[in-house]
């Protein structure tokens, strides 16, 4: 049965405020959507806030902070299947761009393992934990039979449905089952989508509980997680091949009684009261849109979100929302469209507003519109290292270095890929600050970061120049702010080493005379565009534009400052 259909059959059947009669329940780790009643409501989202506590306690995937989990549950089965991916799941877990969601039919303490299965592939999304599909699934289904007992918690029953379908179904070799994706037919069409689902689940179960494989484990999800293959990662951990450990697995299933642990960490009853609170039209409206487009029904959402965007116009949240799904399915102009229309209307969405800079620099927009966009970002999230990392990039640009080394060291962490255009920066701004200690050591550590040959080529110019500028009478001091003018050049005064004299440059700068110390040309950073015929030469010159960046002169009445860096 199709969406469309349903949907009329709804509307056909059910009176239109009981239908979208939606409330909300939040705690500090959740926020439930829900048609249920608020007993079965409060009763679900306290068992979530004792399955999180479970998890910060003893699995090896961590609960991350302070990103907000959303759980959807309907009242109505058909109502649910115009959300669901697929007409079998009964519940699923769908990651979005600000929260991820699970959805649920009816909660209810039958419905618990599959709910707690969902959140296990949350917890590891959202760790940045790479595992194949089968581990992802199977180990998820090990954690989903918990249940509290005298002295802790059981973790490991027996699920009827997959041992069933292992007595008689025909396995998958390991290799078969490893490369599985959520792309592959056999997890979306094909009558095997069972037996995958329940050999991942005693191989998991096997590997992670059995007294022969649980000690070595953690170095088997580390080996995955470096993106070796399954042979690989057995080899490593224990030793074996996959047909060694495709045997065990045999028989460890012909003994109809698998091994289950007891975590002596109490299920106690969460100290959490949810907060119940009515939703608009706009806000069940705008959840259900999301929950199309997580699950892939692009037109549906895309004619939600329009609708949303008519219903209230001054709000961002549509409009941001739209732009995710341009996103999501490759459409970038759009996408711009709709987060630049978010960020007119004062959205508080931090990783749209990086979305948004990313998109305005591939479409090549000034910089003065990408800095706008990453300056909303820094002044929604002062900390937020991604932001200020960016936006210190493109201040160094615009040669603003005080505000460049002002969000550079609020940089708290750098991604590896990063770690050598970072120091390189730094390292560049303190090099324009007369900072050259500090040039030199942070050049350095970027020449040792393995960055890409141009940011190792920048890296040894600033520590050339930082070399040049501590010496001679045009040094560069501590702390100095160099000015930039734009004119034409008049002439070059050239001395010789020997006279301990410094250069002299002169130029033309609003129709007067600027004269200026010109150091060792090693000390000065020297960018000359492609096609110049002009040439920097003693004597006087001629009469071309060129733009130069000084630092105040130490000797006072004579020159205006030392040249740093000529532009022509």
């Amino acid at each position: 049965m199709n969406r469309a259909l349903i949907a009329a059959l709804l509307l056909s059947t059910v009176p239109a405020k009981a239908a979208e009669r939606w409330i909300r329940l939040t705690t500090p780790n959740f926020e439930m959507y829900t048609t249920t009643d608020e007993k079965t409501a409060r009763e679900a989202m306290l068992h979530f806030e004792r399955v999180r506590e479970f998890f910060l306690a003893v699995s090896p995937a961590r609960v991350p902070a302070g990103f907000p989990t959303r759980i959807v549950a309907f009242r109505d089965a058909q109502a649910y299947q115009m959300y669901a991916p697929n007409q079998i799941a009964a519940a699923y877990y769908a990651p979005g761009p600000l929260r991820d969601s699970i959805v649920m039919q009816n909660p209810s303490p039958e419905s618990y393992p599959i709910t707690i299965h969902e959140y296990f592939h949350a917890v590891v999304q959202n760790t940045g934990l790479r595992i194949p599909l089968w581990l992802n699934e199977g180990w998820a289904d090990v954690f989903s039979s918990l249940k509290p007992v005298h002295d802790g918690v059981a973790v490991g029953d027996l699920i009827p449905d997959r041992m069933k379908m292992l007595q008689l179904g025909q396995w998958f070799s390991l290799n078969e089952l490893s490369v599985v994706t959520t792309k592959s037919t056999v997890y979306n069409e094909s009558n095997r989508t069972g037996m995958f689902y329940a050999e991942s689940w005693a191989l998991a179960h096997m590997l992670y509980l059995s007294p022969e494989y649980k000690a070595n484990f953690g170095r088997f999800v580390a080996a995955l997680n470096r993106g070796q293959n399954m042979q690989e990662s057995l080899q490593f951990a224990w030793g074996k091949s996959e047909q060694q450990v495709y045997a065990d697995l045999q028989t460890y299933f012909s003994r109809k009684k698998l091994y289950g642990t007891v975590y002596l960490t109490p299920f106690e009853k969460a100290g959490e009261t949810p907060v119940v609170s009515s939703v608009s039209d706009y806000d069940s409206g705008l959840m259900l849109a999301d929950l199309h487009a997580a699950t892939g029904h692009q037109a549906d959402a895309a004619r939600a979100y329009r609708l949303l965007e008519e219903q209230d116009p001054k709000r961002p949240d549509a409009f941001a929302a739209a732009g995710y799904l341009g996103i999501r399915f490759h459409d970038p102009d759009a996408a711009r469209k709709e987060f630049t229309q978010a960020l007119a209307l004062g959205t508080t969405d931090v990783q749209m507003c990086m979305q948004l800079a990313a998109l305005d620099r591939a479409a090549q927009q000034p910089p003065a519109v990408v800095m706008a966009v990453l300056e909303r970002a820094v002044t929604l999230r002062p900390t937020f290292p991604e932001a200020l990392f960016q936006l210190g990039l493109l201040k160094v640009d615009a040669r603003d270095f005080d505000s460049a080394l002002d969000l550079l060291s609020r940089v708290t962490t750098v991604p590896p890929e990063n770690a050598a255009l970072f120091q390189a920066t730094f390292a560049y701004v303190y090099l324009q600050k007369g900072e050259l200690e500090q040039a030199r050591v942070h050049a350095g550590i970027a020449l040792k970061s393995s960055g890409a040959a141009g940011i190792n080529l920048a890296a040894q110019r600033t520590i050339q120049l930082a070399d040049a500028r501590s010496r001679g009478p045009g040094a560069a001091r501590s702390g100095e702010k160099l000015t930039r003018v734009a004119g034409t050049a008049v002439g070059l005064r050239c001395e010789t080493p020997a006279s301990g004299l410094l250069s002299k440059m002169g130029l033309n700068v609003g129709g007067k005379q600027l004269l200026l110390d010109l150091p060792d040309v090693l000390a000065v950073e020297v960018d000359k565009r492609p096609g110049t015929t002009a040439e920097l030469k003693c004597g006087p010159l001629n009469q071309f534009p060129l733009t130069v960046e000084y630092a105040a002169s130490g000797v006072p009445g004579q020159t205006a400052g030392v040249v740093r860096r000529i532009e022509y």
